[in-house]
């Protein structure tokens, strides 16, 4: 098969994860450029490309064009949250309060975690990914990864129980997830 065919058979079977995966990290409005251009880099270095590992090597290159809207975005989510607390503290309450309040809890305890943490985690949660395949795209080993993976799921049941880690919580069976 030529490149461009294999190319051609790879887009077809990872876009539209590539673009679910950009549409969790940067919002319905730069989604499809990121999804774009990781296509992009990814036909110019398809001689290069890791032809066993195409999924977690296309996330890896979104992330990476991602990133720095990430950022920008969490600059601005500050504001956000200055704001929201300052209506808090003058009686203005949304509709929907205790929606947004267990949202903003969530977000709150994943941004309280590393980005390298919070990446794995999205990437086992929401993009589906085994943990080997994780562990590629964050630049780790699946061991490393399985011990991070253990510790952020104990650390975001304690931040979105607001309670301090004790000999009860120590004791939940492994299989509970709070993601």
């Amino acid at each position: 098969m030529n490149d461009e065919a294999s190319f051609t058979r790879m887009f077809h079977e990872h876009y539209e994860s590539v673009l679910r995966y950009a549409l969790r990290r940067v919002g319905p409005a730069d989604a499809p450029d990121i999804a774009a251009e990781t296509f992009k880099i990814a036909w110019e270095k398809y001689d290069q490309f890791p032809h066993d590992r195409e999924l977690p090597w296309l996330y890896v290159t979104a992330r990476n064009l991602a990133m720095p809207l990430i950022r920008r975005e969490k600059r601005q989510d500050g504001l956000v949250d200055w704001l929201s607390e300052d209506m808090t503290r003058h009686g203005v309450e949304d509709d929907h309060a205790r929606a947004v309040a267990a949202r903003h809890a969530a977000v709150a305890a994943l941004n309280e975690l590393s980005e390298a943490n919070r990446e794995l985690v999205l990437l086992v949660c929401w993009e589906g990914l085994d943990l080997r395949q994780a562990a590629a795209v964050v630049g780790c080993s699946r061991p490393v990864a399985a011990m991070r993976l253990h510790r952020v799921r104990k650390r975001l049941r304690h931040l979105l129980a607001d309670e301090p880690p004790s000999a009860t919580t120590r004791h939940r069976s492994y299989g509970e997830s709070v993601i």
